[in-house]
């Protein structure tokens, strides 16, 4: 399994009558009829890019914000503003390039559900990988929960419970995805 396959499996779907449909936008929008295999390679590849190029932008801003600001549990609303407009500038590029991408193509009524996509990227990422998610979620989940429970601040617990939530989903994909390949 390739990183393209990981990251782009929750995109794609293949129809029981062989069409395959790309959902660029994920869960927030609709799918789109690839006419052939090079345009599904493509679409495969270009995604991609998008993805890891927005992971590192949210990277690299994250740290960015950190330095100017410290940490998320002590920010203002300045900073929260700060950091709102720039996941809205990284989100509207995204789309932007997206909607470009698939200009020209066949819209469909399909909508990919969370629950499709969550479980279709588990079954995409490698056994190693979902062993280490399961661990390294497991821990994150404890640092939250202690966090929700210790917070000395509103922002601090509600950070926490966001924890809770993010890291309780990313442990549950994990060991979907690892029961998933026991029973292969």
């Amino acid at each position: 399994m390739s990183l393209q396959d990981a990251l782009t499996a929750p995109l794609f779907k293949r129809e029981n009558d062989g069409r395959t449909i790309v959902f660029p936008m994920g869960v927030w929008g609709g799918g789109y009829v690839l006419p052939d295999d090079a345009t599904e390679e493509r679409m495969r590849r270009i995604l991609m890019w998008l993805m890891v190029s927005s992971g590192l932008i949210g990277g690299i801003g994250s740290q960015v914000l950190a330095r100017l600001f410290g940490s998320p549990a002590s920010w203002d609303l300045v900073a929260w503003a700060v950091a709102a407009g720039a996941l809205a500038v990284v989100g509207i590029g995204y789309w932007l390039l997206a909607a470009r991408l698939v200009r020209g193509l066949a819209p469909t009524s399909d909508r990919l559900s969370l629950v499709e996509a969550l479980k279709k990227q588990a079954e995409a990422m490698p056994g190693w990988y979902l062993r280490l998610a399961v661990i390294g979620a497991l821990l994150m989940l404890a640092g939250s929960a202690y966090w929700a429970m210790a917070g000395a601040t509103i922002s601090n617990r509600l950070l926490g419970i966001g924890g809770i939530a993010l890291f309780g989903v990313v442990t549950l994909q994990a060991v979907y995805g690892l029961a998933r390949r026991a029973k292969m």
